[in-house]
This record gives structure tokens, C-alpha cells and sequence, in this order.
């Protein structure tokens, strides 16, 4: 492995305990919330949820677990 590449993985684990932004494959909803777990298959355990369908806010949703192959992108809330 070359040295300074980071595999999507490791940096998934490395934004447990902040705020995140996860957009579902073949839907138009985003997911943003805190995330509190992560595993190998990048399964989620999200807190603190709220769901945005477009640029519009949607139900707040609370703790949410989202199977890994359901997710399109994840993303740092900056």
C-alpha cells in the first residue's frame, strides 16, 4: 500500500462522534445526524437524525440504523 492513501473505511470510523451528512442510493432523501457507530460492512448507527428530501427538511427521525449497501455518499457536515 502506497503511504498517504486513506482507505474509505478507515476514515468512515474516523468521523464516529461527529455530525455527518448520508444521501440513499435510487431515493431523493439525505440523512444528517451525529454518528455514533460505524462497522466493516459501513453499516450506520446514526443519532439525532433529521431527514431532508431535496434542499427541503423532512421528520425528525431520532436514532436510525442504515444498512451499509443503501448508502450512496457520506459526507462531513462542515
Amino acid at each position: 500500500m502506497v503511504n498517504g492513501i486513506v482507505l474509505p473505511v478507515k476514515k468512515v470510523f474516523s468521523l464516529v462522534d461527529s455530525k455527518i451528512t448520508v444521501e440513499i442510493k435510487d431515493d431523493s432523501r439525505k440523512l444528517q445526524g451525529r454518528l455514533v457507530a460505524v462497522d466493516e460492512h459501513l453499516n450506520l448507527h446514526m443519532d439525532e437524525t433529521t431527514e431532508y428530501t431535496g434542499e427541503q427538511r423532512g421528520r425528525t427521525l431520532g436514532t436510525v440504523v442504515i444498512r451499509g449497501n443503501n448508502i450512496l455518499t457520506i459526507a462531513p457536515l462542515l
